[in-house]
């Protein structure tokens, strides 16, 4: 009947619609992380920010989980700490308590790392785990790239809280609109991570310094390792 050839029709464009987000997820992953980037100084306002770019979070999370089916159990501990960084981010953003808003905002804050740390890990996992070099495998490294700015950028506005003079801006910390801080320590945190070193914002205290000493490290370290992870996969296919 015309209703049954429907039913067996549609199922095959529904596993061509899986196989296509299966193929591109990653792609689709980076694109949407850099139009976070780029419309994140656009914004207007505190809260619609953050509320962003917590939906940001919550949708690198579904796509690692999807790209690492063994992953069970860790399904559950990242969407616990990502409803606990909702709930920090609502504390800070509709604070009724003024004088907790620097335990409201490091609660925030510090639960988004490890959720980006570990993100950034399944994607990593995912590359490795790939027989051949892909387009999605590519992109995939590229999105743990810009997580990993983001962690970063999250561990440098925590600083903020606590002292405004951690860094030397070209405004001051506590004269800036909070949702421009969070883009200057982002743009700060992705420049550190590439090792350009533009000299415009400059870590002011010790612990920043040493923060940011690190990421440079970890920045070096994530190249070499990815570049000799694809040269590896590059070189054990076959070729004509």
């Amino acid at each position: 009947s015309p209703p049954g050839r429907a039913a067996c029709a549609g199922v095959p464009m529904s596993r061509g619609i899986k196989s296509t987000f299966a193929e591109w997820r990653f792609l689709l992953l980076t694109l949407l992380i850099c139009a976070y980037l780029l419309t994140a100084p656009l914004i207007v306002g505190n809260w619609p920010i953050q509320m962003l770019l917590e939906a940001l979070l919550l949708a690198t999370v579904l796509v690692t989980v999807s790209a690492n089916p063994g992953w069970h159990k860790l399904r559950r501990v990242l969407v616990v700490l990502w409803l606990v960084s909702m709930t920090g981010t609502l504390l800070s953003v509709f604070s009724v308590r003024p004088d907790l808003w620097q335990w409201y905002r490091t609660a925030e804050l510090l639960t988004l790392v490890p959720v980006l740390a570990v993100v950034a890990t399944g994607m990593l996992a995912f590359v490795r785990r790939e027989r051949s070099l892909t387009i999605d495998s590519i992109f995939a490294t590229v999105a743990a790239y810009l997580l990993l700015a983001l962690l970063f950028a999250q561990l440098y506005l925590c600083l903020i809280t606590w002292d405004p003079t951690s860094f030397s801006l070209p405004i001051d910390a506590v004269d800036r609109p909070a949702h421009l801080l969070q883009s200057d320590m982002t743009y700060f945190s992705l420049v550190t991570l590439a090792t350009v070193g533009y000299g415009d914002m400059l870590p002011a205290t010790p612990t920043a310094r040493m923060l940011a000493m690190f990421q440079a490290v970890v920045g070096q370290f994530y190249i070499a390792v990815v570049v000799a992870l694809f040269v590896g996969m590059y070189s054990s296919q076959p070729r004509e």
